[in-house]
């Protein structure tokens, strides 16, 4: 027979198991549940029928204490009870309610019982009510004698009766509940045993099935295939049966003839083969990614470079045209025009410097001029140039490190002259001790940069919100230049929110930087 039927078959049967014994434990689940609730039920239903009992016989003595020593309270006493036995009422008729929507109509009874001891009690009430109205001294004795039979007939035996026969049903209910509930538990517990020997049954031929029909034969199988595997091809499973596994060692018998000469030449083309596509594959990859990225910083520069220049080239040509306009000119005006030119051709020199470093930065051909210094001193002294109003805030006593002093000190001007320019009117330098080095950070109380804005603001000519609309001066390139001079010396600058408002310009600048990132010279 087929291994699929045999598999399929059991595990149709140990399906239908499996079916059935969560339909048992959901079947038990929902009595359980049942019984448990209709047991709340029957307790809760007690519990409010003892209140009322209390409450009623509280209400009786308070009347009874009203005849004997006077109303004190003008009755508020006994409206209090009054309130609480009607609304105990309320609560077991809910109580009620609920078990017949659990049970049946089966319940109706204490329905009506209530009904009976509601009427009895509204009843007593109402005569109590008249007794106590008429307090005068004549009729003390006439309202007492009526007093003790109310307490003798109707209470004592009546309203007592009614209430025993209340709390026995609810008991009985209990009661029969809890026999309910233990026939259940015998009726889940033989089902689930029925179950349980069943699907020890079939796990037991299951095995065997197993045993017979997979594992010998496929240890068998593994046996031939460990044999083709060590080049004996001469090996031969002969399987037993007319099963699957029997079929597929009868195939591979029939196959491994055919193996063993295709096998050495497949093997060693496919191994050259591999071996060439590999190396062509890698070295055109190489070839295709320095193309690409070659190709883009070319066009970057020359864009970065054409938009940048065009400005300057046109004031230097402009007045150039003005000195040569019309007749001559004093020597005052012409040196003032030279001046103009010789001004913008530095902003233009120093444009293309910036250009040309963060190009290198890019392309890791950074040449460093690095000296060991002491940060703090550096950094006191190039916030010195832009006055005293700005203080540098540190707890370090000294912070030696080995880097380019031009350049950080281009990059805290860079800083500064930004916070200046697009932030608030205080600025605060601070230094700070890190894990891998120091942070240099500028903090200023301005607009701040929305959170979309904050890495762009690395990009070349890149201006936020809160500059384009308020200044025209500026190319752009403060905020790169940092990043890419704090990226040569191996750390990083970054934009972040200030505590309190504002923008925070960060540079980390760790001790020993990576020697891939710079080269020194």
């Amino acid at each position: 027979m087929s291994i699929a039927i045999l598999l399929r078959g059991l595990a149709a049967l140990m399906l239908v198991i499996a079916l059935g014994g969560t339909a048992l434990a959901y079947w038990s689940a929902q009595r359980a549940a049942f019984f448990n609730e209709r047991i709340n039920l029957a307790h809760e239903s007690y519990e409010y029928h003892l209140k009322l009992t209390s409450n009623t016989y509280q209400l009786f003595k308070q009347y009874g204490d009203a005849m004997l020593i006077g109303d004190r309270d003008q009755g508020a006493g006994e409206a209090e009870l009054i309130r609480l036995i009607r609304q105990n009422i309320r609560s077991i008729r809910a109580l009620i309610g609920r078990e017949i929507d659990l049970v049946g109509d089966e319940e109706i009874e204490e329905l009506q019982l209530l009904a009976e001891i509601e009427r009895k009690i509204e009843d007593l009430i109402a005569r109590f009510e008249v007794v106590r109205l008429d307090t005068g001294a004549e009729q003390f004795g006439h309202n007492w004698a009526g007093m003790s039979v109310m307490l003798d007939d109707d209470i004592d035996r009546d309203f007592h009766s009614m209430i025993e026969a209340a709390l026995a049903e609810e008991l009985e209910e209990v009661q029969e509940t809890r026999i309910a509930a233990q026939r259940h538990l015998k009726t889940a517990n033989s089902l689930g045993l029925f179950l349980a020997v069943l699907a020890l049954g079939v796990v037991a031929v299951a095995l065997w099935i197993y045993t017979r029909q997979i594992v010998q034969p496929m240890q068998q199988l593994m046996t031939g295939v460990n044999a083709l595997a060590q080049g004996r091809f001469d090996h031969r499973m002969a399987l037993p049966g007319r099963t699957e596994i029997a079929e597929i060692g009868g195939v591979m018998d029939d196959m491994a003839a055919m193996v063993e000469a295709r096998t050495k030449s497949l093997t060693s083309q496919n191994t050259a083969l591999e071996e060439a596509v590999h190396a062509r594959t890698a070295e055109l990859e190489s070839l295709l990614q320095k193309s690409r990225l070659a190709e883009e910083a070319r066009r970057q520069m020359l864009a970065d470079v054409s938009h940048e220049l065009r400005t300057p080239l046109t004031i230097i040509q402009g007045e150039s045209d003005v000195a040569l306009r019309g007749g001559d000119k004093t020597p005052e005006e012409y040196r003032e025009a030279l001046r103009r030119t010789r001004e913008t051709a530095k902003h233009t020199n120093l444009l293309v410097n910036d250009l040309l470093f963060i190009s290198r930065e890019e392309a890791g051909q950074t040449k460093l001029k690095r000296e060991r210094v002491d940060l703090r001193t550096l950094l006191e002294e190039a916030v010195a140039v832009f006055g005293p109003d700005i203080p540098v805030i540190t707890d370090l006593d000294q912070a030696e490190i080995s880097l380019d002093v031009a350049r950080i000190r281009q990059c805290i001007a860079a800083m500064i002259q930004n916070a200046r320019r697009y932030g608030g009117p205080e600025i605060v330098v601070r230094l700070l001790r890190t894990g891998a080095g120091y942070r240099l950070s500028v903090e200023d109380n301005g607009p701040g940069l929305p959170d979309g804005e904050k890495e762009k603001a690395f990009e070349r000519f890149f201006r936020g919100s809160n500059a384009a609309d308020r200044y025209e001066d500026g190319a752009g390139l403060g905020l790169p230049v940092v990043r890419s001079i704090a990226r040569a010396h191996g750390g990083n600058a970054l934009l972040a929110d200030r505590d309190g408002g504002g923008l925070s310009s960060i540079m980390d600048l760790p001790i020993t930087p990576p020697l891939r990132v710079v080269s020194q010279n």
